[in-house]
């Protein structure tokens, strides 16, 4: 007579199980990575609306950055593997630069408006150049947060840490 088998009388190697354990950590912490760009991302088009953060053109492109890290976390959630990780990735990498463009933006801007300011305008010229600067980096001068479209790279890394293990090849 034989006994039958049940999961907990079977056996498996340490090594499937770390494999097991590894894979199901990778996949916890995508989908972590997946939430907090997520989060970033809602609550940037939600303050960006609050703002009404489209009266320029230019100001479209934050919100067209949002489009793309949209369909980048939906992409990814849905699991993509081939050419798509790297059009992901690259689009990612795409909005980094545009975030960074927008930060030089914002700075020069309120550095601009800095002669303008009622507190730092009377001895704007006498400042040095290093103090203009970092008033108009910490909006002390100007309307525009500078830091404000760092949020858009916050989500872009996110996202391509959340593309780390997914296959690129072709026949994937």
């Amino acid at each position: 007579m034989t006994t039958p088998t049940t999961p907990s009388t079977t056996t498996s190697s340490p090594a499937a199980d770390a494999t097991g354990a590894s894979a199901d950590l990778a996949t916890t912490l995508r989908w972590a990575l997946l939430g907090i760009a997520g989060v970033t991302i809602v609550g940037t088009a939600l303050e960006l609306a609050s703002i009404r953060h489209w009266t320029e053109k230019s100001q479209l492109l934050a919100w067209a950055c949002l489009v793309g890290l949209t369909i980048a976390l939906v992409a990814i959630a849905r699991g993509p593997h081939g050419r798509l990780v790297q059009l992901i990735r690259l689009g990612l990498l795409g909005v980094c630069a545009v975030a960074v463009v927008g930060m030089a933006v914002h700075v020069h801007g309120n550095y601009e408006a800095g002669p303008l300011d009622a507190v730092y305008g009377p001895d704007w010229d006498t400042m040095s150049a290093g103090a203009r600067w970092w008033a108009a980096l910490v909006k002390s001068v100007g309307p525009s947060p500078a830091l404000a479209p760092g949020v858009l790279i916050v989500s872009s890394l996110c996202l391509l840490a959340a593309t780390t293990g997914l296959s690129t090849r072709r026949d994937a």
